[in-house]
């Protein structure tokens, strides 16, 4: 019996709140007086002339304009690293080192080779010589008929080959001292030096891929020297901008370490393709960093201007809706309370506000409130005090 009780009051109660409810609604301050037409309470903005941007805000992320990669150009044992992450590296300076006993080795050797390839040459010379001396001789004996023909070529033919030893020995000689050349080269292959071209001549390493006593292939890297003084903002823009974009469009980039803060910067190239799978294509935005605060790597929004409207008709974007398929603005009129549906043509939009191209508008556009609103309904405007005191006369 307690539980039936307790049921009713609580039945009770909810009829009772929703009658009251009902009759709130159904009150003076919902309806426009006699006329019974419901009155909806909205927000109000004046309708304003102003200067909008088209731009795009996009996402990217900060790199190095300019980045060397050190790295081998022959495999060996890393034996020294002179640099880590942070340092000051000078154009020339030398990075690492790496095991070089086996290159001065093949200098050596190739240092000996050469030795022999120029005695080789210095006999071969003295050959010639006594060769040409010979063959000298049987010619002028030929001339005075105390030597025969026959002999002759025979001094001849030998004179011929040891001058032909005699070129395949100068040849051997420049064999070697290339081969001594390219010893010398390798060695000094084994100390890898900063020599990046252009920029300035000092950077900062930025990151290491190894460590001393690593076994390393040709060309695999040791440590990035970047420079930081400007960096790029890589960003993809979508097939709706792209036409938009070009060289030199003036960019503000923000960062997440330093909010409220604009960085200025400029588009410097961009893809003339779309990526297949995104129909997106890449564009890079120059960024001056002199005093630093900026990174590669960080995560930056980007906002590219690409044209300027001024003296415009704009309206706070919350004030479109749509009513029977068409896109417009509900009018305020302040003097009679009442509002009306106005379709419009918008253009760019900038900064939540909206470009209305047609038709010429002025006056106050409903802000708040606008969702529940048809065309020629009453309205209330709570900021407004003297529309209070009309719609209190309307009701009386």
């Amino acid at each position: 019996m307690k539980k039936i009780s307790v049921l009713i009051i609580g039945t009770i109660f909810v009829f009772f709140f929703a009658y009251k409810i009902y009759t709130d609604l159904s009150g003076p301050d919902h309806t426009g007086g006699r006329s019974g037409m419901p009155v909806q309470a909205v927000s109000i903005t004046p309708v304003q002339k102003t200067t909008l941007y088209h731009t795009a805000d996009l996402t990217g992320t900060l790199i190095p304009e300019n980045e060397y990669i050190a790295a081998p150009k022959v495999s060996g044992r890393l034996e020294k690293l002179h640099v880590n992450i942070g340092d000051v590296v000078k154009r020339g300076d030398i990075i690492a080192q790496l095991d070089s006993d086996e290159f001065i080795q093949q200098v050596q050797v190739a240092r000996a080779e050469l030795d022999v390839a120029q005695a080789n040459l210095g006999e071969s010379a003295s050959e010639v010589i006594v060769s040409e001396r010979e063959l000298n001789r049987a010619l002028r004996l030929v001339e005075s008929g105390s030597l025969s023909q026959s002999e002759l070529d025979q001094i001849q033919a030998n004179f011929d080959v040891r001058k032909a030893r005699h070129d395949v020995a100068q040849a051997q000689v420049r064999q070697k001292q290339a081969a001594l050349e390219a010893a010398r080269v390798r060695l000094s292959y084994t100390s890898i030096k900063a020599s990046w071209t252009g920029g300035s001549e000092t950077r900062r390493v930025g990151r290491r891929f190894a460590n001393e006593g690593t076994m390393l292939q040709a060309n695999e890297p040791i440590v990035s020297i970047v420079c930081t003084k400007s960096l790029i903002a890589v960003v993809n823009v979508i097939e709706r901008d792209f036409p938009h974009i070009s060289t030199g469009q003036p960019a503000q980039v923000r960062v997440d370490a330093f909010p409220g803060k604009n960085y200025p910067g400029a588009v410097i190239r961009f893809a003339p393709v779309l990526e297949e799978t995104s129909r997106q294509g890449r564009v890079e935005v120059l960024i001056e960093n002199s005093e630093g605060h900026l990174a590669p790597g960080m995560f930056a929004n980007i906002r590219l201007e690409f044209s300027r409207y001024d003296n415009v008709t704009a309206v706070p974007a919350v004030a479109l809706t749509r009513r029977q398929g068409q896109q417009g603005v509900f009018m305020a009129d302040t003097e009679n309370l009442k509002v009306s549906f106005i379709p419009v043509t918008v253009g760019v939009e900038d900064n939540n506000l909206v470009q209305i191209i047609e038709p010429e508008l002025e006056g106050h556009v409903v802000t708040l409130g606008n969702h529940l609103l048809e065309d020629a309904m009453n309205i209330t405007i709570p900021e407004y005090p003297e529309s209070i005191d009309k719609q209190e006369n309307q009701a009386e």
